[in-house]
């Protein structure tokens, strides 16, 4: 795979993950102190899921000599994760 190749998919995912972690991390500094501590632990732990995935989608620039399929799919794991996070922080 080029360079010019990665940056193409890089881009786009990166781009994801930014409409993700932005409002996360600016939601859990803006709410920290009208919720709990469980809530603010499960605040803390999405922000650092996307960071993981923000952290995933910059790899992707990384030469590989194929797809980096492996990388994109753990991407999706996280996405799923935060989501899954989101659903148990929303019924504290």
């Amino acid at each position: 795979m080029n360079a010019r190749t990665r940056w193409k998919l890089a881009v786009p995912l990166i781009g994801l993950s930014l409409l993700m972690i932005v409002p996360a991390v600016g939601g859990t500094w803006v709410f920290w102190s009208e919720f709990g501590t469980t809530y603010r632990a499960l605040s803390v732990v999405i922000c650092l899921v996307l960071l993981a995935q923000l952290g995933l989608a910059v790899s992707v620039i990384r030469p590989t000599g194929d797809v980096p399929w492996l990388r994109i799919g753990l991407m999706v794991v996280t996405f799923l994760v935060a989501c899954g996070v989101a659903a148990v922080r929303r019924s504290v």
